[in-house]
C-alpha cells in the first residue's frame, strides 16, 4: 500500500524531472527582460524547481523518522508468516545477475541517460543553424556539438550531488545509498566526458578560426580571461575522477576525499566563471542546499542528543576495536542495517562509516560499533584509532563527532523463505542487529515461523570469536535462535602465541574445534605446532582469575548417526594427562572419518549440569521489538527538532540569496549588457560580481549557521546532561577495578563455548551442500532464496563468483567495506 508521503514524494520527483525537461525552453530560449538581477525567471525556478525539492525533502526527513519502523515492522512480519503462503521477492527488488544491481536501479540509469542525451541533442540541434550561418558549415558543426555538451553538463550538475545524499527523496521511493552511489560515479563519467567533448570541439573550433592562442589565455583582449576558468574546471574533473578510481580510492581514501572536495570547488567556480550567468545557480544551488542540509543536521541532533565521550577499547588478540555511544536520553531508533559516520579531533576531519552493531530494544540509550584494525597502511585510521583507545578490560574515554543515524535498507528479502548469510570477520557486525530482530519477532509472534537463516562465518583466530560480545555465544546456545538459525563457523589461522599464553586464554580454551579436511603443509596439527606453551595454557597453569567452566558434552548428527559414532575416538595421552590435572577440561574428539566430505554435521552443545546457569541460557536478557521499546514516541520528539533545525537552514540563507539577487551592483539593470564602449575586464568583473555573489553568500551564510548549531547543540546538551561524561568515566574506573570479574557482554564468559571448524572455508562445498537440501534449486522459482556476502571486496567477490558457478537461483546481495 502506497501512503500520502510516498504520493507527495513522487510529485516533486516528477515536477523536478519536467522542469529538467522543459527548463531549456523556460530558460534559455526566452526572452529576459532584466539578465543579471532579480526578474521573473527567479519566481518560475523558485515555484517550479526549488519548492517542489524542499518539500520533498522536509517530507522525506519526516518520513525517515518513521518510514522505518513501519516498513520494517511490516517487513519482519514475514518471517512469521505461515509457510503455505507463498512470497516472492518483488520484481523492482530483485538483482540481476551479472552486475548485481536491482531492476529499479537500471530504471533510474534509464532515466539519466536519457536525459543526458535528451539535452545534448536538443540544444545541439536547436543551435546549430544559427551557427552554420555565422561560422560557416564545418565551424557551426562543431561550435554547435561544443554548445551541445555543456549543457549536457548542466544537467549532471544539477544531479550530481542528489545523488550523494544520505537522506534523500530516492531514498523514500525504495533506492538505497549503496545502490546510488554507482550511479553518482558514472554520473562523474558523464561530467568528464561531456567536458572534455566541450574542451575538445571548442579547441578544434578556435584553432580552425585562429582564435586559439588568444582565445585560450590571459589576456584582457579577447575572451581568453574567461575560457582559462573553464580550463581549470575541466582540469578540476580530470584530476577527481583519476583520484576517484577504485585502485587509489581505497588505497589513500583521505586522499580522495580532500581531492574531491577541492576539485568539487574548482570545478564550481571555475563553470561560474567560464560562463558567468545567474542561470547557472539555477542548477547548482539546489544540490548545494539539500547536500549541506544532509551534512549539517544530522550532525546537529547527534551532538544535541548524543555525549562528545565515548568508550573505545581495542582487543589486542583479534585486533578489534570497539566503540560505545551513550546519552542520558533515547536515542534515534535504529535498525538492521543503518549506520552513523564517526569522526576523531585530532584525526583529520573525515566521517568515516560504521554499521551500528548493537540492537536499539535492547538499550535505547547506547549503540555500539566493531571496527576492524587495518595495519597494511600507514594511513590507516582504524591503525591510529587503536593506538589511542585503551584495551577490554580497561577501555578510555575519546572525544568522537558523530553524524547519523542514516539508513535506507529496504527489507524485502525478509519475504524469503530461506535466507543465506556469509560474512568474513568485521562483517558480522552488519547482521548482528537483525539476526536479534528477527528473534525478537519470533518470541512475539503466536504465528508459525516461516524462514530458516544459515549464518556462514569465518574469521581469522579463535580470540576474534570473542571480540564481538556475547553474539555468537547466544547464538549457538540460545534456544531462541537455535531452532532456526543455522550457523557454521570456520577459523582460518592459529592465534597468536601471546593470546595462548595471556590474559585470554581461559577464553578460547573451552572452544570446540570440528576437524576440517583440510591437509596440512607441515603434516602436524596445530596442538603438536604450537607445543609446551600450548599445553600449558590449556592445562590450566596460565595465571588467570576466570572460573572454571562447566563441563560439556557434544551430540553430533550426521545422517541419523549420533554419539556412538565419534565416541570411538580414543583420546591421546596427552589429552588424558591434561584431563587429569585439569578437570574442568572437556576433552572432545570427533572422527573425521565419521564426517561425509561434502556435508556438515550438526552439533549441538548440551550442558552436563542439571541448572545450567542465566548467563548461559540468556533468560534474563530479553530481546524486546521496536514496537515494545517505544520508538515511534522517539521518532518524533526528534523530528520536529530535525525538521525545525532544517527550516532554519534553509529559510535565512535563501533570505541571503534572494536579496544578493535584488541588489544592482554597478550602475543600471541592464549595466553589464550596455556596457560595450568599456574594456574586457571591466564587462568580466561586472559579470562575475552579478553571477557570483549571490550563490556565494548564501553558501557562506549556510556553512556558518550550519557551525555555529553544531556549537550550540553541543553547549545545551553539556548544559541540560552536564554529569554524563562523568558518570561514564566512573563505570570505566570501576569496571577496570573489577577485570578480574569477566561479563558475558564484554566476550569474556565464563561458561559454554563456540563450535568452529578450523581450515579456510569451501565456498563451492557450503553452496553444493545447501543445494542438497533444496534452498535455492531452479525448480522452486526466483525470489525465495535470498543471499548476503559481506566482508572485504575480494571475499565478496569470491563468494559472487561461486554463486554464479552454481548457477543457484538466488537473490545476491553485497555487503562490501569498499568506500
Amino acid at each position: 500500500m502506497i501512503s500520502i508521503s510516498t504520493l507527495i514524494i513522487s510529485a516533486c520527483l516528477a515536477v523536478f524531472s519536467v522542469w529538467l525537461f522543459a527548463d531549456y525552453f523556460i530558460l534559455w530560449r526566452a526572452k529576459i527582460k532584466s539578465h543579471f538581477v532579480w526578474n521573473e525567471m527567479d519566481i518560475y525556478w523558485s515555484l517550479v524547481c526549488l519548492l517542489p525539492i524542499l518539500l520533498g525533502h522536509f517530507i522525506t526527513i519526516w518520513g525517515n523518522y518513521f518510514r522505518a519502523t513501519n516498513h520494517f515492522q511490516h517487513s519482519i512480519s514475514k518471517v512469521t508468516t505461515p509457510a503455505t503462503e507463498k512470497q516472492r521477492i518483488s520484481f523492482w527488488e530483485r538483482h540481476d545477475s551479472y552486475f548485481g544491481y536491482t531492476t529499479k536501479f537500471w530504471w533510474l540509469v534509464g532515466l539519466v541517460v536519457t536525459m543526458n542525451i535528451y539535452w545534448f541533442i536538443l540544444t545541439t540541434v536547436l543551435s546549430r543553424d544559427a551557427y552554420v550561418e555565422t561560422y560557416g558549415y564545418i565551424q557551426g558543426n562543431l561550435r554547435s556539438i561544443a554548445y551541445g555538451s555543456s549543457q549536457a553538463v548542466l544537467l549532471d550538475t544539477s544531479l550530481i550531488l542528489f545523488l550523494v545524499l544520505r537522506r534523500s527523496m530516492l531514498h523514500a521511493l525504495g533506492f538505497t545509498y549503496p545502490e546510488i552511489i554507482p550511479l553518482h560515479r558514472w554520473l562523474g563519467v558523464s561530467m568528464l566526458v561531456w567536458s572534455t567533448i566541450h574542451v575538445a570541439f571548442y579547441s578544434a573550433w578556435l584553432i580552425m578560426e585562429g582564435k586559439f592562442v588568444s582565445d585560450i589565455a590571459f589576456t584582457d583582449k579577447s575572451r581568453g580571461t574567461r575560457n582559462m576558468p573553464g580550463v581549470f574546471a575541466w582540469i578540476g574533473v580530470v584530476i577527481m575522477s583519476f583520484f576517484a578510481l577504485p585502485q587509489f580510492r581505497r588505497w589513500v581514501y583521505p586522499v580522495f576525499v580532500y581531492v574531491h572536495r577541492a576539485g568539487t570547488f574548482v570545478f564550481f567556480i571555475g563553470l561560474i566563471m567560464h560562463y558567468p550567468s545567474y542561470m547557472l545557480w539555477y542548477y547548482m544551488l539546489p544540490g548545494f542546499i539539500l547536500f549541506l542540509i544532509d551534512r549539517f543536521v544530522p550532525r546537529i541532533i547527534q551532538a544535541r542528543t548524543i555525549d562528545p565521550m565515548a568508550t573505545c577499547a581495542l582487543n589486542t588478540d583479534a585486533d578489534i576495536i570497539r566503540v560505545k555511544f551513550t546519552s542520558p536520553e533515547p536515542m534515534k531508533p535504529y535498525y538492521p542495517g543503518d549506520y552513523i559516520t564517526v569522526q576523531i579531533p585530532g584525526m583529520g576531519q573525515i566521517f568515516h562509516p560504521f554499521t551500528i552493531a548493537s540492537y536499539w530494544p535492547e538499550d535505547p540509550y547506547s549503540m555500539t560499533l566493531y571496527m576492524r584494525v587495518f595495519n597494511d597502511s600507514k594511513w590507516s585510521w582504524t591503525k591510529k584509532l587503536s593506538e589511542r583507545c585503551g584495551t577490554d578490560d580497561r577501555p578510555i574515554l575519546i572525544h568522537t563527532n558523530v553524524e547519523g543515524v542514516f539508513g535506507d535498507r529496504r527489507h524485502d528479502y525478509l519475504k524469503s523463505e530461506t535466507m543465506v548469510i556469509f560474512v568474513a570477520g568485521a562483517a558480522i557486525t552488519t547482521f548482528m542487529a537483525l539476526i536479534k530482530a528477527v528473534a525478537a519477532q519470533i518470541a512475539a509472534s503466536n504465528d508459525p515461523l516461516r524462514m530458516q537463516l544459515h549464518l556462514v562465518c569465518t574469521f581469522r583466530t579463535r580470540s576474534e570469536l570473542h571480540a564481538y560480545g556475547s553474539f555468537l555465544h547466544q547464538i549457538t546456545r540460545d534456544p531462541r535462535f537455535t531452532s532456526w538459525l543455522h550457523v557454521q563457523i570456520f577459523v582460518s589461522r592459529p592465534d597468536k602465541p601471546k593470546t595462548l599464553m595471556g590474559a585470554h586464554a581461559y577464553v578460547v580454551k573451552n572452544d570446540i574445534q570440528v576437524p576440517s579436511q583440510i591437509k596440512k603443509k607441515d603434516g602436524k596439527n596445530f596442538l603438536q605446532r604450537t607445543g609446551t606453551r600450548l599445553k600449558r595454557a590449556l592445562s590450566g597453569r596460565t595465571a588467570v582469575n576466570a572460573p572454571a567452566p562447566i563441563m560439556t558434552s557434544v551430540v553430533v548428527e550426521n545422517a541419523g548417526e549420533s554419539l556412538e559414532r565419534f565416541s570411538s575416538a580414543k583420546p591421546t595421552a596427552e589429552t588424558l594427562d591434561d584431563m587429569k590435572r585439569n578437570p574442568s577440561i572437556a576433552a572432545v574428539m570427533i572422527d573425521p572419518s565419521s564426517m561425509s566430505p561434502s556435508s556438515s554435521p550438526s552439533i549441538e552443545i548440551n550442558p552436563i549440569s542439571e541448572k545450567p546457569s542465566r548467563a548461559m541460557t540468556y533468560h534474563d536478557q530479553a530481546l524486546p521489538t521496536f514496537q515494545a521499546s517505544n520508538a515511534d514516541a522517539v521518532s518524533k520528539r526528534l523530528a520536529l527538532l530535525d525538521l525545525f533545525t532544517s527550516a532554519l537552514l534553509v529559510l535565512v540563507p535563501m533570505a541571503f540569496y534572494y536579496g544578493m539577487r535584488a541588489a544592482r551592483f554597478e550602475g543600471q539593470p541592464q549595466w553589464c549588457l550596455t556596457t560595450k564602449s568599456k574594456d574586457k575586464w571591466t564587462i568580466f568583473v561586472c559579470h562575475w560580481t552579478n553571477a557570483l555573489v549571490p550563490g556565494l553568500v548564501h553558501t557562506i551564510a549556510m556553512l556558518a549557521l550550519g557551525y555555529f548549531g553544531i556549537a550550540v547543540a553541543k553547549k545545551i546538551h553539556m548544559r541540560h546532561h552536564q554529569c554524563a561524561s562523568n558518570n561514564i568515566a566512573k563505570d570505566i574506573e570501576i569496571s577496570g577495578a573489577h577485570s578480574e570479574k569477566q561479563s558475558v557482554e564484554g566476550g569474556n564468559w565464563d561458561e559454554g563455548d563456540v563450535v568452529y571448524t578450523r581450515g579456510r572455508m569451501d565456498v563451492r562445498k557450503q553452496i553444493q551442500a545447501l543445494v542438497d537440501q533444496g534452498v535455492g534449486m531452479k525448480e522452486n522459482g526466483e525470489g525465495l532464496t535470498t543471499v548476503f556476502a559481506g566482508g572485504p571486496e575480494g571475499f565478496v567477490n569470491m563468494i559472487e563468483n561461486q554463486v554464479k558457478k552454481a548457477a543457484w537461483v538466488v537473490d545476491f546481495n553485497r555487503e562490501t567495506w569498499a568506500p
